[in-house]
């Protein structure tokens, strides 16, 4: 719900999280989750087993769409991500440190950072504004605030809404400390205009002088800038401009917030996207037509003397004209040492590509770093597309090194580039970028994922934007980066259970068939009546047959490697295929809408019901694209349920019967990996609640009992979406997370 002019009311809160350590709740909306996690490890009845996660390295993978130098110590940065979480830059090990794997299966909705503020004068303080939508499906924000740089959290729950992942997040930074005293803070919100804390960001209030209380459109204010020329530490500052992208105004305040005025002489027409003061009073500001980060066509960058109340057009390049393509401008930075050196990014630029202009005379005059600079993707080796590695698109972020004006980052849609030569760009020269300076950052949303026992790949991924990826080890990108053909977002893969090197990808935009493991790919085309592909893949035991079911299109068969295909009869648009591992010519499938279990004996071409009265509907598994339904790797017939009521079942007669997992209270997906020691059942992983707590679990034993083996330092939002173990090494699991890429756990002293 929407809280207009009554959410004034403060609120405060007294949590303390680790940086991944769950604690009870800021407040009672907050309570029941995060309790629950708090005590998981000491109260669990499923017990619990020590287990270390770190991230299978695809580096980068998602929108990086603020990153922020601190002031106040050389070598600190922070990065915010739109579904991703924040991150902390350690300078020693030259990577990058998640900062919210705390967050909570429930609270997945604040793991996505509208913004991040560093205070300028105290190297240790930082603060995050976190929440993803502002749709009534969605919960309210939250304030972070550390004063160890984010090692352990504060948290106040707010009683509005923020948009992380909404049109928007581009812009910023909508969060900001007060440069002369770092209680006062301000945050520029989508919907609910303009908030202050007095108090280090402990209670919050709306600005109740500011002239917008909402914005219809969910876009509102883009960012805070403090003026500090000529105050005193200890004293709010006096000037203040917030951008309101809605209004397309700048708004400025001379008395410390106490009344606000329009800027004189301001543009007009456009959405302001980000404001920047340098240090010697220029206000530096950049404008699209539409709020990002897609549909800008039209953009300028103009500078205001705040002192004399005069501005100046600098666009560097003006869209449209003098035969120009259409396009925005997005990210903006000031060097804090050289107050006349600007830089400014384009975007939505697609052809010939998005670049970034620099100036040294305050906008007198730009060069274009991109067309001078070359990139080094060997951190990344997905950055190629399959050809050759772009500058960027939806740059929203550039940030200049305040202790070294040769050191500048910037963020795009898929990664973070770094150089250490910028200032080449001043004389001609060329400029050097690397992508390792994304490494620590894993932002991807993972949809499927396959250990093969055979082949060269050690994992198969399937995951949003990227397609799929195979990693012959995980500790590196792959260095063939995405499969190919590349598809767009890849939501499934199907291994042949009895044939393993037999596997195919499916996602938006076709299919990809292997038969060598994942070493090299063919193109399926799509089956009839499908113009998005994507869905469910399922690969028969044998390899002889794919059954396909789109997204957008009833089910069909391949009996050639997905060059023909033809309906599977029985078997509904939007019900999800399964293989039997073993027998050939068998598939599975569960219908959510009649609580019925179907099976085909004739290698998909007709599907019947095996089973009724298992309870309907979609259960916890809250997914489009993942079976609820889940075969056991090498045991024919043998097949388990997360049911309508988010229960688990299991059938070990090919689904002619059905029974309750009753340890187990609600599961969101599961996989399995190699047997324990002594067992010759494989261990079964899930994800969900067991003993009422939620976690990650194992179990040895078929399932009669549960281990936790994830605690509340390692929780990561949402992920009920894929999980797999290893079938090669006992305990070893892969998490598939939505936002967070994909993690390997190992049981604690156990080589990763």
């Amino acid at each position: 719900m929407r809280i207009l002019a009554q959410a004034a009311l403060p609120l405060a809160a007294s949590t303390v999280l680790l940086a991944g350590l769950a604690g009870p709740a800021a407040t009672a909306a907050t309570a029941t989750a995060a309790s629950t996690a708090s005590t998981a490890a000491a109260s669990s009845p499923a017990g619990t087993v020590p287990y270390n996660w770190k991230n299978v390295q695809i580096v980068g993978g998602g929108f990086v769409d603020g990153l922020v130098f601190s002031p106040a110590q050389r070598g600190l940065a922070y990065a915010r991500t739109d579904i991703g979480g924040a991150y902390r830059w350690d300078a020693t090990t030259q990577r990058w440190v998640p900062l919210m794997d705390f967050t909570g299966f429930n609270d997945w909705n604040t793991l996505g950072v509208e913004s991040i503020a560093a205070d300028p004068a105290n190297a240790q303080k930082v603060w995050v504004a976190a929440g993803e939508y502002s749709q009534t499906w969605a919960g309210n924000g939250q304030i972070l605030r550390s004063d160890n740089q984010g090692r352990t959290w504060q948290i106040t729950d707010l009683p509005i809404q923020l948009a992380s992942n909404q049109d928007g997040r581009n812009m910023g930074e909508r969060l900001a400390v007060d440069p002369r005293d770092d209680k006062v803070l301000y945050l520029a919100t989508p919907v609910n205009g303009l908030w202050r804390s007095t108090d280090g960001g402990v209670t919050w209030a709306q600005v109740a002088s500011f002239p917008l209380t909402t914005s219809a459109d969910d876009i509102g204010l883009s960012f805070v800038t403090f003026d500090p020329i000529g105050g005193h530490r200890g004293t709010p500052t006096k000037t203040i401009v917030v951008g309101d992208a809605t209004g397309t105004d700048l708004y400025e305040s001379t008395d410390a917030g106490a009344s606000w005025h329009l800027v004189a002489g301001q543009p007009t027409g456009m959405m302001p996207q980000h404001g920047v003061l340098a240090a010697n009073g220029t206000f530096y500001v950049d404008y699209a037509n539409q709020p990002g980060p897609n549909g800008m066509t039209d953009g300028s960058v103009w500078k205001y003397d705040i002192a004399t109340g005069s501005w100046t057009d600098i666009t560097p390049e003006v869209p449209g004209a003098d035969g120009n393509p259409a396009f925005g401008y997005a990210g903006l930075a000031v060097d804090p040492e050289h107050p006349d050196t600007v830089m400014v990014a384009t975007n939505d630029r697609w052809s010939p590509v998005d670049t970034i202009f620099r100036s040294t005379d305050g906008g007198a005059a730009w060069v274009d770093v991109g067309a001078r600079a070359t990139l080094d993707v060997s951190a990344s080796p997905f950055l190629d597309w399959g050809a050759a590695p772009k500058f960027g698109w939806w740059i929203a972020s550039i940030a200049i090194d305040p202790f070294n004006s040769n050191h500048a980052l910037y963020g795009t849609g898929a990664t973070v580039f770094g150089s250490d030569d910028v200032t080449s760009a001043d004389h001609g020269g060329t400029t050097h970028w690397s992508s390792a300076a994304a490494e620590g950052i894993e932002e991807t949303a993972v949809n499927d994922l396959v250990a093969p026992a055979a082949g060269p790949c050690q994992l198969l991924s399937a995951v949003g934007d990227l397609g799929g990826f195979c990693h012959a080890a995980l500790s590196h990108s792959p260095s063939t980066g995405m499969i190919e053909p590349i598809l767009g977002s890849g939501t499934s893969i199907g291994e042949a259970g009895a044939v393993p090197l037999d596997v195919a990808e499916v996602g938006y935009s076709g299919g990809d068939w292997s038969t060598d493991g994942g070493a090299a790919w063919t193109a399926m085309t799509l089956p009839p009546g499908t113009a998005e592909g994507a869905g469910v893949v399922a690969v028969s035991a044998d390899g002889s047959t794919v059954v396909w079911a789109p997204a957008d299109a009833p089910p069909a068969y391949s009996r050639d490697g997905g060059a023909a295909w033809a309906a599977s009869a029985g078997l509904a648009e939007g019900l999800m295929p399964v293989a039997d591992p073993v027998t050939p010519g068998v598939f599975y499938a569960f219908d959510p809408s009649d609580g019925s279990v179907l099976k085909s004996t004739d290698g998909g071409a007709s599907f019947a019901a095996a089973v009724t009265g298992l309870p309907a509907g979609v259960g916890a598994e809250e997914s489009g694209s993942a079976p609820q339904l889940h075969t056991v790797p090498g045991r024919a017939g043998d097949l388990w349920l997360t049911a309508g009521d988010g229960a688990l079942y299991h059938s070990a007669d090919g689904a002619a019967s059905f029974s309750l997992v009753s340890r187990v209270t609600t599961v969101a997906t599961l996989g399995f990996g190699k047997a324990a020691p002594g067992a010759s059942y494989p261990a079964i992983y899930l994800t969900g609640v067991v003993g009422g707590v939620q976690g990650i679990f194992r179990s040895t034993n078929e399932g009669a009992s549960w281990v936790r083996i994830n605690d509340g330092q390692h929780q990561y939002a949402w992920i009920g979406q894929t999980i797999t173990g290893d079938p090669h090494v006992f305990g070893r699991v892969y998490l598939g997370t939505n936002g967070r890429g994909i993690l390997a756990g190992n049981p604690a002293g156990v080589s990763s």
